[in-house]
């Protein structure tokens, strides 16, 4: 169990290591069709591709919310930190009001439901964005795969407790929607701020260390891979213009840091 406590002016939030993946070089490397694996090579130098995954909690108007919420007990050996975390911050999983689903790739989603299909944060309003629920609910009922099916069935049950919202909305005092379409088609993010303190979750942004140099390179789990590109571009470029604090799902935990810009290149700058 790992968690990383900040504050955002008033706002108490916390970053939740849900686990470490390993993660490969060839892995790394299959992942970005548009680079070589030499690029990818030369790119890591002698760092270790990250497989962290990084779960944002907020305390906002007494709300307890939670932004994504892992694999919970259906990922690979390691996983599930995000569960255990809670208990470091005397929350259980009954007590999280909103669950805040940023995109709905696997290690997003699938935590929110226990196996035997009941809601792993029964209390809570589910909320994401109208174009991601609009994506992946067309997705599965396009796909005869099992997993797809259930995830169909599952989420549609529970269509009544969800909430759509658009780039702008606040979610919670202080927690606003920013748009991160590319990744996804709804993929999203929030920014969370209080007395001039702001901290900016742009989630799938990007993967990886080195795509700060490389922004250009194409992701294989990217819905519209030059969107992506453009909208990793243009979010980096206010994160540095901004100095924001920013959290990334998948860098090295807590996936804290800020962005810079030194001879034209972004450069990552993770917190000590």
């Amino acid at each position: 169990m790992t968690v990383h406590q900040l504050k955002i002016g008033d706002i108490e939030c916390a970053v939740l290591q849900e686990g470490e993946a390993e993660m490969t070089l060839d892995a790394a490397a299959g992942r970005y069709p548009t680079a070589s694996r030499a690029e990818i090579e030369a790119a890591l130098g002698d760092q270790t591709p990250s497989g962290s995954l990084n779960l944002l909690y907020i305390k906002s108007g007494g709300a307890h919310i939670l932004a994504d919420v892992g694999f919970g007990e259906h990922g690979p050996p390691g996983m599930g930190g995000t569960l255990r975390g809670h208990d470091s911050l005397s929350v259980s999983a009954a007590d999280i009001d909103i669950v805040y689903l940023t995109h709905f790739h696997g290690d997003h989603i699938a935590g929110f439901f226990n196996p035997d299909g009941t809601a792993v944060y029964p209390n809570a309003l589910y909320v994401t964005t109208q174009a991601e629920w609009d994506e992946w609910i067309g997705r599965w009922s396009a796909s005869d795969a099992p997993q797809d099916q259930k995830n169909l069935e599952r989420f549609t049950s529970l269509q009544d407790k969800f909430s759509f919202v658009s780039p702008g909305d606040e979610v919670a005092p202080g927690v606003t929607v920013v748009n991160l379409e590319g990744h996804t088609r709804g993929h999203s993010g929030l920014l969370v701020e209080s007395a001039d303190d702001r901290l900016l979750h742009v989630v799938d942004l990007l993967h990886q260390p080195f795509q700060f140099a490389r922004t250009e390179w194409h992701f294989s789990f990217d819905s519209d891979p030059d969107l992506a590109v453009e909208t990793r571009v243009q979010v980096l470029q206010r994160c540095a213009d901004e100095g924001i604090l920013t959290l990334f799902y998948h860098l090295p935990f807590p996936g804290l840091g800020r962005v810079t810009v030194e001879d034209g290149i972004f450069v990552w700058n993770p917190i000590a």
